[in-house]
């Protein structure tokens, strides 16, 4: 028998107990189902090592199910942690120990195993994913209590096999408490979702997604070198996410050409001791290794708290889980781990930018509501990118705010919010990108500059007022080309005119009569 000795107590914190308390109250209502929902990072583990302990105490038979070989490896090694004595139930392992109270199970080996006894208590780790043979299972054991966990409870179908959902904190609670760290994200290019083709589920095809993404790989690396440089002074731990092994094969080159250590792990790996070896050095404080390229692994569950950058270049196109997954991986906290980047090459950020935000601030909701989040296809429609990118540094923008530089989106109406009371809002404030070349000190007031423009037009039109506004209208418009004139502006009478901006518009309108006599 291995030697576990308690080198660490579970201590709850007060939402995790919380918890506890509603599961178990389902389970007094007859719900012996239920569903609970915690953001990555929330600690799901740390309440199944909970449970499990006080299975152990009561004798009872507790299984606990994982669907990666990794993760089966990571949860035994936290319940050793924790001193609570455990058996594995996954391939040929050391310690296939049946009769302990506490199994680790790897749901692949599960199915063709015979187990001692029948289950009092089965935790299944990331039940968005639904294995069908795992389902029966569960079924199979009606007299069990079965607990799903997960962070992202949006598979369809999984209201027929769970009761009810227990949602016990926001990822934005846990983000103001310090128990998670929200990441800049930033939005790179990425393939069109024209040159993407469609599988039979609906999904975007990991043939097409290759074939788009390694034409994009150069603007891959130059990104992660120029972002990593700007916040960190240099190369830091990544995670990058990569449709298919062979596109991981060519950022790995790419990354080795420009001087940088990524390697590649993927389902595919034949040597379990050489990927073993890879995450064992990439979990080390001082890694060798500035990245590790997952190809269909490290997506759930996988722990390496000090990342701190990640890249999704797979394409999603239904699953909002699967793109929330991958961001969590860089949300943990860890010492001397002030901030996260996630770079994303994939579209993703646009397609999914409502839903995330939604479910960070709210939770998943109730049952029914949570699993139709990754039924419903997203596309990226033409102007999608302004609702959701910030001009100013291609970061993910909550609202009208870039979480990442802070640019506000100008305000639409004509009140604002200022230091929880309500004001009128002068949009003569609003900061407007003007044509390049221009740096007149008065282009930092555009309402003066329309005075001035409205002022000279009035003036020196021969063809009445109308056509002057909009002579004036035409003027404002070639100094500020992307901005709309404000609504009240067209009709107002001249305000205060400078002479600097009175000097701005000669100087426009003689350009353009220059630049109409040369085309001629």
């Amino acid at each position: 028998m291995l030697d576990l000795r308690p080198t660490e107590a579970i201590s709850l914190r007060p939402y995790q107990a919380d918890a506890v308390d509603l599961l178990r109250e389902c389970v007094r209502r007859g719900l012996k189902r239920p569903v609970l929902y915690a953001p990555t990072g929330a600690g799901k583990t740390v309440i199944a090592s909970h449970l499990l302990r006080e299975a152990n105490a009561k004798g009872s038979y507790a299984l606990f199910l994982v669907d990666r070989v990794e993760l089966v490896k990571q949860t035994s090694a936290t319940l050793d942690r924790y001193g609570i004595p455990h058996g594995i139930v996954q391939g040929i392992n050391e310690r296939w120990m049946p009769r302990e109270n506490v199994q680790v199970c790897s749901i692949q080996t599960l199915e063709r195993r015979v187990l001692p006894r029948r289950p009092s208590l089965v935790i299944y780790d990331e039940a968005h994913c639904s294995y069908r043979k795992t389902l029966r299972f569960i079924a199979d054991n009606p007299e069990a209590v079965a607990i799903g966990l997960t962070a992202t409870p949006f598979t369809k179908g999984m209201g027929d096999h769970w009761d009810t959902i227990v949602n016990v904190a926001s990822t934005r609670t846990l983000i103001d408490a310090g128990n998670l760290i929200e990441p800049l994200i930033y939005v790179a290019r990425s393939p069109q979702d024209s040159e993407l083709a469609v599988s039979g589920m609906g999904e975007f095809t990991d043939a097409s997604a290759t074939g788009a993404g390694i034409k994009i790989i150069g603007d891959v690396v130059a990104e992660w070198i120029a972002k990593t440089c700007e916040h960190f002074g240099g190369p830091a731990k990544t995670i990058v996410f990569s449709p298919t092994v062979e596109h991981g094969r060519e950022l790995c080159a790419a990354f080795a050409d420009a001087g940088f250590n990524f390697q590649q792990v993927s389902y595919l790996d034949r040597n379990e001791a050489e990927r073993d070896a890879k995450i064992a050095e990439f979990r080390r404080p001082d890694s060798i290794i500035h990245g590790l390229v997952s190809c269909g692994v490290l997506t759930k569950g996988f722990d390496v708290p000090d990342v701190l950058v990640g890249i999704g270049c797979k394409p999603y196109r239904k699953s909002l889980s699967s793109h929330m997954q991958e961001i969590g991986r860089i949300m943990r906290p860890a010492e001397g781990k002030a901030k996260a980047l996630w770079l994303c090459h994939s579209g993703n950020v646009e397609r999914f930018a409502l839903d995330t935000y939604d479910v960070w601030e709210n939770g998943a909701g109730d049952l029914s509501k949570a699993t139709k989040r990754d039924s419903t296809p997203r596309k990226r429609e033409p102007g999608e990118r302004a609702k959701v990118v910030c001009p100013e540094c291609s970061g993910a923008l909550y609202g009208d705010t870039c979480r990442s530089c802070g640019w506000q989106r100008p305000a639409r109406s004509g009140i604002h919010s200022v230091d929880g009371s309500l004001h009128a809002f002068d949009p003569a404030t609003l900061a407007m990108a003007t044509r390049p070349g221009l740096r007149a000190e008065c282009l930092n007031d555009p309402r003066g500059v329309w005075s001035a423009a409205l002022s000279y037009c009035l003036g020196n039109s021969r063809y009445g007022e109308d056509k002057a506004r909009r002579w004036a209208a035409g003027i404002w418009h070639g100094v500020y080309p992307d901005a709309k004139l404000p609504a009240g502006w067209y009709s107002a009478a001249p305000g205060p005119i400078s002479d600097s901006a009175l000097g701005l518009i000669d100087r426009e309108v003689k350009r353009f009569r220059q630049s109409k006599r040369r085309a001629a």
